[in-house]
């Protein structure tokens, strides 16, 4: 098995499910948008590629919530050692960074509901 290094922070969405809707395209959108506007460290540039319709593995949680209850759902991914886009040469990705793109995820949430 191979296991991707993620440079990065970005999402991964559901787009692979056979119930993906235009609906879930465009709250996906909305939810990116509003938090690039909102936090340094999310981009939505470098990412996996999106999944061919029908191709979704089932058993992860982001694909199974978004069958299963037919809303948005996200992995979330965020950098090893720092943010390439974005590095900081004293501490590179820390604890401290983690809790700011945690917390910055509350307002792209509440821009989406």
């Amino acid at each position: 098995m191979v296991t991707k290094v993620c440079p990065t922070t970005l999402c991964v969405g559901s787009e692979g499910n056979p119930g993906y809707t235009e609906r879930i395209a465009e709250l996906e959108n909305a939810f990116k948008a509003a938090w690039q506007a909102n936090c340094p460290d999310f981009q939505d540039t470098v990412n996996y590629g999106r999944s061919e319709p029908g191709t979704a593995n089932p058993t992860l949680a982001t694909n199974w919530v978004a069958q299963q209850f037919g809303c948005l759902a996200f992995t979330i991914e965020m950098p090893f050692k720092d943010n390439a886009q974005h590095p900081d040469a004293a501490v590179g990705w820390n604890g401290e960074r983690s809790k700011r793109l945690g917390a910055s995820v509350l307002q792209p949430l509440l821009a989406t509901l």
